[in-house]
């Protein structure tokens, strides 16, 4: 499934506060629905990737992931 190949995660590290917490919530909501809204046709590429950049994400080191995700599934 194309959502499962694109998806972003972020991860929790030990001994963050409740604030750091709270903003890596907001960012993975932010992240997860993009992912459904684009896998559903309903944002483009572009905003995808504006809302990842919006969360935090580093695209460059994403966009290898991806690329290795889509190799990986023969898609590539």
């Amino acid at each position: 499934m194309l959502a499962d190949l694109i998806k972003c995660e972020i991860f929790l590290t030990p001994q963050v506060s409740q604030e750091e917490i709270s903003d890596l919530i907001k960012r993975e909501e932010i992240t997860h629905l993009a992912n459904a809204r684009f896998a559903k046709g309903e944002i483009s590429f572009q905003d995808y990737i504006d809302f990842l950049e919006i969360a935090g994400v580093c695209i460059d080191d994403y966009l290898l992931t991806v690329e290795n995700n889509l190799t990986i599934a023969g898609v590539l």
